[in-house]
Formats: structure tokens, C-alpha cells, sequence
């Protein structure tokens, strides 16, 4: 395929910013619970939204899969897996907030799901110089996400936030979401491991950047089958299912408002990724979730989530920032 690193990174850039700020919406939602917002964030963002563009933007697309069943096998396992990693991304931004849980999620997926694809397509890279810049861009990343996690636990200790008076602790928060970042980049080796399914997508006629639309459909909707699973069991378990009945439209809308800016995060981080070559999966990936974390932050921010924040806490979250923003210019020129 042919590469465009301006307009990968540019594109990849613009999925950051969708990534960073899908979640807002919820926060209108204050009438239903996590589970009815996720259930409807789920048919929206994994099947719907993918299997619309995948259909529009890739000629045959049933052709495509029945050239390669094994490949759409191994799609379709790293999206089951990455399913269990976004109900986990759910239920963190649910106990910690978008401003906290957002910044040590994506730190930690970018962190995996940046050196990865690397080590598998060949550890030796990690020597070069295009390798060595890459860890250096890590290692500001997992400082940033050190200091936003301090920075969550003095929130906490100030004792003022709406989750702390909620009796939602921080440990637990902090562990369901370094669990997400463990299994979040699941998504990305399924791209990583998608790859066959984009070639058969372009012999098909497909615009280069338009060929990951072939993976996505796959893994997405195999990681919905999880989230909605769970989701349908909340829903029942705990009686919430009749909120749907005589919701405001509205409710609706800022739901499924959620999923089409999810998708279209990804789908512009695939766009790009194309358009980047061997470095997409790695310093696109690297990219996408840094700037993904700074606009979950600063839409924390303007939430008024670190309203009630000592100075000392701000300023640990302002320290792991800056560490963040390091980062992302270091992995954004690596190449």
C-alpha cells in the first residue's frame, strides 16, 4: 500500500481526539444506568456503525472473508478477548470518571499495544533507532500514567469528589482499570493480525485507506457479543431494563451518540494506520491513544471532575500531562 505519513498521522490524530471524548455523552445520561448506555454503545459502535461502512467502502466484502476463514478466525478471538477489555473501559470511566480513568486506561494500551506489534513482527527492531525512540516515547507514558495515578489518590483522599461520596474507592477503580489497559489492545492485534483481510480487501477494489473497514467489522462485532452479553445479564439482574421504558428520546441520542464517536475513532485510526505503513500499529497506535488521553482529560476538566481537587493533586495531574505530551512527541517522530 502506499504511504502518506502527513496525512496517516493527521487522520490518526483526528481518531484520538473521537477516542478521547466518546465517553462525554454518558455524563447527560444521568437517568440510566451503565448498563443501559453500554448496551445500546455496543449495538451502535461494534455492529452497526462497522458493518455499514465496512459494506460501502469494500467491494465484495463477503468474498473477502471466504478467501480468508482463518484469518477471520483470528479476528475474530482477539476481539472476543478485547470485548472483555471494553466492558473493564466502561466500568472504570463508570467508578473513576473520564478525567482519571481515561489517562491510566489508554496509558496502559498504549503502552501494549504500541511495543507489541513490534516484538511480533521482528524484537530486533526494538534495537534500531526507530526502536529505542519508540521506548523512550513508553517509558514518558508509564510516567504519565504513575502520576495521574497519584494524582487520583490524593482526589480521593481530599474527600470531596461525587465518586468518593458514592463509596466508590480508588483501589478498586484503579484495578478494574489497569485490567482494561491489559486487554484493551487486543483491538490492535486484531489489525495487527487483520492484515490478510486488507490485502483481499484492495485486490478487491478498496481504497487503501478504506481496506482495515474489513477488519473492524469482524472484531468489533465479536467483542460486542460479550458486551452485550453482560450487559443483557446486568440488565436483568439488577431490574434495570425498565428505564428504557418511557426514556426521552434524548437519552437515546447521547447513547448512541457515543458509539458513532467510538467507531469513528477507530475508523480513522484504521484510515491512518494504512496510510503509515509498518509503522501505523505501533506509532500510529502510540499516537491515537496519547492524544485520546489528552482529550479525555481536558473533557474531564471542563466536566468539573477535578473541581473539588486540592493544588497538590492538580499539580501531580498537570506533572503526568506534561509527561503524556512528551511522549507523544517523541513516538509522533519516530520513524
Amino acid at each position: 500500500m502506499e504511504t502518506n505519513y502527513l496525512a496517516g498521522l493527521s487522520l490518526i490524530a483526528v481518531g484520538g481526539l473521537f477516542s478521547g471524548c466518546f465517553a462525554v455523552p454518558f455524563n447527560r445520561n444521568r437517568t440510566w444506568k451503565w448498563e443501559n448506555n453500554w448496551l445500546i454503545w455496543s449495538v451502535v459502535a461494534l455492529v452497526a456503525a462497522p458493518w455499514i461502512v465496512a459494506a460501502m467502502t469494500v467491494p465484495g466484502l463477503s468474498g473477502v472473508y471466504a478467501s480468508e476463514p482463518r484469518t477471520v478466525a483470528v479476528v475474530g478471538f482477539f476481539g472476543l478477548i478485547w470485548g472483555v477489555g471494553a466492558i473493564l473501559f466502561g466500568r472504570g470511566i463508570d467508578l473513576l470518571g473520564v478525567g482519571l480513568s481515561m489517562p491510566v486506561m489508554l496509558g496502559l494500551t498504549n503502552v501494549i499495544g504500541t511495543l507489541m506489534p513490534v516484538v511480533l513482527r521482528d524484537p530486533g527492531e526494538l534495537l534500531t533507532s526507530l526502536g529505542i525512540r519508540l521506548i523512550a516515547g513508553v517509558v514518558m507514558i508509564v510516567l504519565g500514567i504513575v502520576f495521574y495515578s497519584l494524582a487520583g489518590s490524593r482526589k480521593e483522599r481530599d474527600g470531596r469528589t461525587r465518586k468518593a461520596e458514592a463509596g466508590a474507592g480508588f483501589a478498586k477503580g484503579l484495578l478494574v482499570c489497569l485490567l482494561a489497559g491489559v486487554l484493551s489492545p487486543m483491538v490492535n492485534f486484531a489489525f495487527v493480525f487483520g492484515a490478510p483481510l486488507q490485502r483481499q480487501a484492495l485486490a478487491a477494489g478498496a481504497a487503501p485507506m478504506y481496506t482495515s473497514n474489513a477488519v473492524w467489522s469482524i472484531a468489533l462485532t465479536a467483542g460486542c457479543l460479550v458486551n452485550a452479553g453482560y450487559c443483557i445479564y446486568l440488565l436483568l439482574n439488577r431490574k434495570t431494563g425498565v428505564l428504557y421504558r418511557g426514556s426521552r428520546w434524548v437519552n437515546w441520542v447521547w447513547a448512541i451518540l457515543a458509539g458513532v464517536l467510538w467507531y469513528l475513532s477507530m475508523m480513522f485510526y484504521g484510515m491512518g494506520g494504512s496510510l503509515l505503513g509498518d509503522a501505523g500499529t505501533s506509532v500510529g497506535w502510540a499516537l491515537m491513544q496519547s492524544l485520546a488521553i489528552l482529550t479525555g482529560n481536558l473533557a474531564g476538566l471542563f466536566s468539573g471532575e477535578w473541581r473539588d481537587a486540592s493544588p497538590a493533586s492538580r499539580r501531580m495531574m498537570w506533572l503526568g500531562l506534561a509527561c503524556l505530551l512528551a511522549g507523544v512527541f517523541i513516538v509522533a517522530f519516530s520513524r
